[in-house]
């Protein structure tokens, strides 16, 4: 899944942390980000600053019942 563009990246991340397994960034080139982390949320919002690598990312979930949490913020 992608991200949607423009999301407000605070509150996506805020939703992140509802979810009861990990979410995932995947990047192109396979770096996987665990959206969980104080320090991946940092890296996450770096990349976000960048709108070709924010939305050539996908969004991995570990639980597929977590997705329905994040639904509002991804393309389908």
């Amino acid at each position: 899944m992608h991200i949607k563009p423009n999301i407000n990246v605070v509150d996506f991340l805020k939703q992140v942390q509802k979810c009861r397994s990990e979410v995932l960034f995947e990047t192109l080139e396979g770096d996987r980000i665990a959206l969980k982390s104080t320090l991946s949320q940092y890296i996450f919002c770096t990349i976000a600053s960048n709108p070709h690598l924010f939305q050539s990312g996908t969004i991995r979930f570990e639980n597929e019942e977590d997705q329905k949490l994040l639904s509002d913020f991804l393309d389908a």
